[in-house]
């Protein structure tokens, strides 16, 4: 081969490298790579209602889109009661955009569990630590169904989701259960509105009761990790958050869905990869609090709770 002819193999090897790098991020990108299919329901739009109709302050929720832990955001979504009450996109993406939820797939192997152990397949006693490729395992051989297939008939058809894939390392790989579905961005507030409605979705009893405050059961003494979610005092921010009950799954860079049970509230945030160029904060020193709590705060008949500053502390400081 000439030297041109090689240059000319090498530099079209590092392209197709760089695309199919970029196109893991791409909104709306198809799966390419070897992946397991998670067949989905009708995939129907979701109900909308005005901030106001849940008792949402419109004004604080669109003041949390100017925050600086907002830059470079992807998609800003707020859901209570399973109504749709703000959305935000950028960079390209909507909410059809399939994104790699990453460890967002820690929460539906936990509430595949759920759906094994309602029908008497698992025994949720044994679940004293938090294993997805174990629990994978453990749901295919009790129902000999492939986990996909699984998480389909189980989760993902009754939410009414679209098809999503999960990502395999290779051909003929076991199905990862700590990551790599892709889903679309409104898909992934389905799962957020199963959480924080105690199993139940568009009227469907998905998990048996009481699931998801399995799910929130401390696994740890330091209470950071409960069974495919975090729990509040794994957040790293300025401040705790604004209500104790919040849960939240962590996904790549600055994706979160954070969850608050006791509001039937769910939040979806997404960013880019932070660089040099955009000023974000990196992954690490990004405050995972802050627009949770700019939008907790934003919830009108939320409980108070120790440390709330009320309407006349703010006219008046010090009263």
């Amino acid at each position: 081969m000439s030297r041109r002819a090689s240059i000319i193999a090498g530099s079209a090897f590092i392209l197709l490298a760089i695309g199919l790098a970029v196109s893991r991020w791409l909104p709306g990108t198809q799966a390419s790579s070897p992946h397991v299919v998670v067949a989905g329901g009708d995939a129907g739009g979701l109900p909308r209602a005005l901030p106001a109709d849940e008792r949402i302050d419109a004004a604080a929720l669109e003041r949390a889109l100017q925050d600086p832990a907002a830059a470079q955001l992807s998609a800003f979504v707020v859901m209570r009661d399973e109504y749709l009450v703000f959305e935000h996109y950028g960079r390209g993406f909507t909410a059809d955009s399939i994104i790699d939820g990453g460890h967002f797939a820690e929460g539906l192997i936990a509430m595949a569990a759920g759906a094994a152990a309602g029908q008497g397949a698992l025994n949720p006693d044994t679940m004293r630590s938090f294993d997805p490729d174990a629990l994978r395992a453990a749901i295919e051989s009790a129902t000999q169904q492939p986990y996909g297939s699984y998480l389909s008939n189980k989760i993902w058809r009754p939410i009414n989701a679209a098809q999503a894939w999960i990502e395999l390392p290779a051909n003929g790989a076991a199905t990862p259960a700590d990551c790599c579905l892709h889903a679309r961005v409104l898909d992934w507030m389905r799962v957020g509105g199963l959480l924080v409605g105690d199993g139940r979705f568009e009227g469907r009893r998905v998990l048996p009761t009481g699931w998801t405050q399995r799910m929130a059961r401390p696994l740890s003494l330091d209470a950071v990790r409960g069974l495919g979610l975090q729990l509040a005092p794994a957040a790293h921010g300025a401040e705790p958050f604004a209500t104790p009950d919040v849960l939240f799954l962590r996904g790549p860079d600055h994706w979160r869905l954070w969850l608050v049970p006791t509001l039937k509230l769910a939040v979806l945030f997404g960013a880019a990869a932070p660089t040099p160029a955009t000023g974000a904060a990196r992954a690490a020193d990004w405050d995972e609090t802050r627009l949770a709590n700019l939008v907790i705060r934003a919830v009108s008949d939320r409980p108070a709770q120790p440390g709330d500053v009320t309407d006349l502390q703010r006219l008046v400081p010090g009263h």
